[in-house]
């Protein structure tokens, strides 16, 4: 009942069809995001067995465990995200956006 009606309304707005299966997000969109989350959670996990690696006298940055822990995070959202692009293209777009800005902010563009 409520798809006919999405549809009549759609048609009266003038927006286009949106079809569930059409895919709305590129291939290379979903690359990036699988990269990027891999290449976060690794930069989180250094970060994270750095830190509990060395001295507890020397660590004493709770911070650091923090960020890392907050990165690698991140970095797994991202590689989640990366295996249902296709049915949320929105974010999607707007994860893809982030990994972008994230990898050029924290490795320079790689």
């Amino acid at each position: 009942m409520a798809a006919p009606l999405v549809r009549y309304l759609r048609r009266l707005t003038g927006q286009p069809e949106v079809d569930g299966r059409d895919p709305a997000i590129g291939r290379h969109r979903q690359q990036l995001l699988i990269d990027s989350g891999r290449v976060i959670m690794l930069l989180g996990a250094i970060v994270l067995t750095h830190q509990l690696g060395t001295d507890a006298a020397a660590s004493g940055n709770a911070e650091h465990v923090l960020l890392a822990f907050v990165l690698w995070l991140l970095g797994a959202a991202l590689a989640m995200l990366s295996l249902v692009a296709r049915q949320f293209p929105r974010l999607a777009a707007a994860g893809a956006n982030l990994a972008r800005a994230l990898r050029s902010y924290l490795l320079g563009g790689l």
